[in-house]
Formats: C-alpha cells, sequence, structure tokens
C-alpha cells in the first residue's frame, strides 16, 4: 500500500463523510421543518379553536348584559308607575284630608250651626241611659 492509496483512501473517506454529513444535515433539516410545521399548525389550530370560544362566551354574555339591562329598564318603568300611583292615591287622600279639615274648621265661620254642623267636629249621637 502506497502513499497514494493512502491519500486515495483518506480524500474519499473524508469526501465521504463530507457529502454523508451533508446528506444527513438535509434530512435532519427537512425533518425538522415538518416538525415545525406541525407544531406551527397545531399552534394555529389552538388559538382559532379558542378564539372561536372566546368570540361565543363574548355574544353569550353580550346577550345576558342585554337582558339585564332590559330588565332593568322595566324593573325601572314598573317603579315608576308603582311611584306615580302612590303619588296619585297620596293626592287624594291629602284632598280628602283638606276637605275634613274644612268640614271641621267650618263650625267657626258664620251659618255653621245653620247648616247641622257639630260645633265640636264629632258626630251628632244620642247619650246612651245609664
Amino acid at each position: 500500500m502506497s502513499l497514494a492509496w493512502w491519500v486515495s483512501a483518506c480524500s474519499a473517506a473524508g469526501l465521504g463523510m463530507i457529502v454523508g454529513g451533508v446528506a444527513a444535515w438535509q434530512v435532519c433539516a427537512r425533518r425538522a421543518e415538518q416538525r415545525r410545521r406541525k407544531f406551527v399548525a397545531a399552534t394555529r389550530q389552538q388559538y382559532a379553536t379558542g378564539t372561536q370560544g372566546l368570540r361565543a362566551t363574548n355574544v353569550r354574555l353580550q346577550t345576558a348584559l342585554d337582558q339585564e339591562k332590559l330588565a332593568i329598564q322595566t324593573r325601572l318603568s314598573a317603579s315608576a308607575a308603582e311611584h306615580r300611583a302612590a303619588l296619585s292615591r297620596m293626592e287624594v287622600q291629602l284632598q280628602f284630608a283638606y276637605a275634613e279639615i274644612d268640614r271641621l274648621q267650618a263650625p267657626g265661620r258664620p251659618g255653621a250651626l245653620a247648616e247641622g254642623g257639630d260645633v265640636h267636629g264629632f258626630a251628632l249621637t244620642r247619650p246612651f241611659p245609664r
């Protein structure tokens, strides 16, 4: 075995290692790219699913908020109607009270006894025997 043979053998071995390394690098790079693409696709899918879920939740909460606003408006209008009704009842009671006050103060005016009113503001009654 001569020196030329050793140089050729070492050159061939080195060249083989370089070609094999390049081929191995390409295979590894291709596999890594495939894994990266799968990972990106899975991540995008998870993101899309999460976004859809959040949108659905947002729509559901928005609907609940709108219903609550409507319920509050209904309660407020009912409360306002109840307040107006109570105010009307109080006005009627106040008018009745003013009429009663006027009736009770009438005996102090001239001609009150002629109308048949009581001087003291009590109902006319008969005393019971003892």
